[in-house]
């Protein structure tokens, strides 16, 4: 084999390994590995509370997530179609502090106690991600259930209060971030803290922008990498797994009219992991094509008609020019092994 063959193999085997390397996180999705941290169904029973001679209620397990549910919204006039998944949401749970966090007051919020994260909470590009954010840092402040407005209760979600910190599976794989809970100061949200001003890059596409700088995209890639190493004594994060993902059914939980914030480009990008198997015969044969056109540039490079076609553009630049192509007149010029 050609050295410059083996070259040109080397640069494009080493610029497939930079991609593979830059996008590993997002492959490692590709193995669902959500059912082993899955909280199972003798888990969920309902609790019950006994009430004691002073009046206090004890559960019958210990629960260790603070009794707070935390929605957002740009300002407290919740659109129509949420309302009834809010008040769902309150009336099941009256014990419950209620807390709706709006534009105004999560800001406030995050200058009082997070101002090294102002700049760059100030500087994103669309408001879903300043509300995508603002989750993760009251999670890890304050404790609590986080619920999207999207987001209605069927029954009480005392059993989730058992568990640490819980995120919901998302369909194919993955974690969401509609829903959640912690205790205050929970490891795992202080690496999501920690990682996003790593993953704040503008990806040209407001949906994937959105999605793997503060959206599920990124919980799910920085999720696999928080576990990668060893998760820290009591840093453990269960997973609620839906019962039925034929059916979509859920635990405690039914969505609404959602996804207000989603832009045009949503409708294309979901089109794609509707359609997968179309668009990933489309991408390798694209990439295919890349590597055959390279290839067949390379070859014209290293061909005559390369050098004549190199000739032919000087003598167009400089018409006037004392250059002359020896083989014009039948010259030729020898060169190293002719005889």
């Amino acid at each position: 084999m050609r050295k410059d063959l083996k070259l040109m193999l080397i640069v494009n085997g080493l610029i497939v390994l930079f991609l593979i390397t830059q996008v590993f996180d997002l492959m490692t999705l590709l193995i669902d590995d959500s059912f082993k941290d899955a909280i199972v169904e003798s888990e969920l029973t309902p609790v019950k509370y006994t009430k004691q001679a002073d009046g206090e209620e004890t559960p019958d397990r210990k629960l260790i997530v603070p009794k707070i549910i935390h929605q957002t919204y740009k300002n407290e006039t919740i659109p129509e179609p949420w309302l009834a998944p809010q008040k769902s949401v309150r009336d099941l749970h009256p014990d419950f502090e209620y807390i709706l966090w709006t534009d105004e007051t999560a800001r406030n919020f995050i200058k009082e106690h997070y101002d090294w994260f102002l700049p760059t909470y100030d500087n994103y590009p669309y408001p879903i991600m300043r509300a995508d954010v603002m989750r993760y840092f009251i999670l890890y402040h304050y404790g609590g259930v986080y619920i999207d407005l999207d987001n209605g209760c069927d029954f009480r979600i005392d059993p989730l209060l058992a568990f640490p910190a819980w995120l919901r599976k998302t369909v194919p794989t993955g974690v969401s971030n509609d829903i959640m809970g912690a205790v205050p100061k929970h490891p795992f949200f202080l690496y999501v803290i920690d990682n996003l001003q790593r993953y704040n890059h503008n990806w040209l596409v407001s949906y994937i922008t959105i999605m793997y700088s503060t959206g599920p995209l990124m919980l799910s890639v920085v999720w696999k990498r928080y576990k990668r190493w060893g998760v820290p004594n009591g840093g453990q994060v269960r997973i609620l797994v839906p019962p039925d993902h034929k059916t979509h059914m859920t635990y405690f939980f039914f969505t609404a009219q959602g996804s207000s914030w989603h832009l045009g480009d949503a409708k294309f990008i979901m089109s794609m992991g509707k359609h997968w198997i179309f668009y990933t015969f489309l991408g390798t044969a694209l990439v295919i094509s890349v590597f055959y056109l390279q290839f067949k540039f390379y070859q014209f490079l290293l061909s005559g008609s390369f050098t004549r076609f190199y000739r032919k553009s000087l003598r167009r630049l400089f018409p006037n020019s004392q250059y002359k192509d020896p083989q014009e007149d039948g010259q030729y010029e020898l060169v190293p092994g002719e005889v």
